[in-house]
């Protein structure tokens, strides 16, 4: 089993930075020359947006071997165990996946409808987009529904951010020095079939206060009631603040709980399993209160007839669940001996049939509120995810929001692994 080469380097100067980026994977491919890398994952900081266009041309130069580049800028670009927080930094994976397989996609070369497009069906997709982006959650969702499973995973920046989407069909124009491949608005990435074998998981690193509510009332991004009941003493009684809150000038400490304290929006009834959250819980922030109201409002706009869990932010749990990740993905990448049967019908661990999956890469997409504030150090949520998943190649960003099937979360971390027999 081969591993994804992957190149990360930061310097003042960015050509510098995408020569380290070069060298180091043409070092790896070196050691795998039957493999034919096609794919480019590319990863840059929110300072390298506006270069985005030179350094793709560059990189295309670089390596002519790869047909096809994706990628975004975000507010600090991930790599192996490092995160980089200098103004300057990439990072960059190459995928040895035929042609056949994916399609990048992107405003000017949109994603066909599941089924429309003869020889490609897209199972999954890697999605680019920027926070502010008109419709977001519809947009969304007819994206997912271009694809069979509606697995959509990836990152949101903000408008100052740039996405990479260049085609094969594009590099004549690239490297004769056209502007293409390079975008500020929309929707772009690689969609994958189902051949390319990949799996996402999602972190929230909250724990609960308690049991889900029914949102009874909210007009906006203000949840009026739960229950029936106002929303804001609900929560207060929750924190243990009411009473200090309830004079005039006893609102520091709620406030002060308050900025520790999210709220995790979900289907009605759901969104909570064995203490926990699950995937369809959005966690939003809390961002004021309202007392003529007694509401609370929201970083998102919310409905009725969904629940709202109030929840936290905390270490031990964002640790835990972590490792819980990585193992539930080993889990996932061992063979069903359940369903597995030699010449004699019985289920032996060595049959031939019983192939283990290895991951072969992985991205991940993280957000502000993680990464050193909430692991308490640098480059502490990757040595995490390194001792959980083993050395395997990983590239990312920390982004405005996080995507994990079609659902937008701000306070997530997206982990999704490439894998191979």
């Amino acid at each position: 089993m081969s591993l994804f080469p992957v190149g990360h380097a930061s310097h003042e100067d960015w050509h510098h930075a995408v020569e380290q980026v070069v060298l180091q994977l043409r070092g790896q491919m070196l050691r795998q020359p039957q493999l034919q890398h096609r794919l480019g994952m590319v990863y840059l900081s929110q300072s390298l947006a506006r270069h985005a266009q030179e350094l793709l041309a560059l990189l295309a130069r670089s390596l002519p071997q790869v047909t096809d580049w994706v990628g975004s800028s975000g507010h600090t670009v991930l790599a192996m165990e490092h995160e980089y927080s200098e103004s300057y930094a990439l990072s960059v994976m190459l995928l040895d996946i035929p042609a056949a397989h994916y399609r990048v996609y992107s405003g000017v070369a949109p994603l066909a409808f599941s089924g429309a497009e003869a020889g490609f069906d897209a199972h999954s997709a890697l999605v680019h987009s920027s926070i502010d982006q008109p419709d977001l959650a519809e947009l969304l969702l007819e994206l997912s529904e271009r694809t069979s499973s509606g697995n959509l995973f990836g990152a949101l920046s903000d408008e100052q951010g740039a996405q990479i989407a260049c085609r094969a069909e594009d590099m004549p124009q690239l490297r004769s020095g056209a502007a293409v491949g390079v975008f500020h608005a929309g929707f772009s990435g690689v969609a994958f079939d189902s051949d390319v074998a990949c799996i996402s998981r999602l972190a929230q690193g909250c724990s609960p206060l308690g049991v889900g509510m029914e949102i009874t009332e909210a007009k906006g991004a203000v949840l009026l009631e739960v229950e029936g009941e106002p929303a804001l003493p609900r929560l207060l009684q929750m924190l243990d603040v009411q009473s200090s809150a309830s004079d005039g000038g006893g609102w520091q400490a709620a406030i002060s709980q308050l900025r520790k304290t999210q709220a995790a929006i979900a289907p009605l009834g759901r969104g909570l399993e064995r203490g926990m959250l699950t995937d369809e819980a959005q966690v939003l922030h809390i961002v004021g209160l309202d007392p003529v109201r007694q509401g609370v409002a929201l970083s998102s706009p919310v409905e009725t007839e969904h629940t709202v869990i109030f929840c936290q932010r905390d270490t031990s749990e964002a640790r835990h669940e972590l490792m819980q990740m990585g193992a539930a993905l080993k889990d996932a990448l061992q063979p069903d001996f359940a369903d597995v049967r030699d010449d004699d019908g019985m289920p032996p661990e060595a049959s031939e049939t019983a192939v283990t999956q290895h991951i072969r890469g992985a991205i991940y997409v993280s957000s502000k509120g993680r990464g050193s504030e909430l692991f308490g150090s640098a480059d502490a949520e990757l040595k995490l995810l390194r001792h959980a998943l083993g050395p395997v190649p990983l590239i990312g960003i920390v982004a405005d929001a996080q995507l994990m099937d079609a659902r937008v979360h701000q306070l997530a971390g997206v982990l999704t692994v490439f894998t191979g027999k």
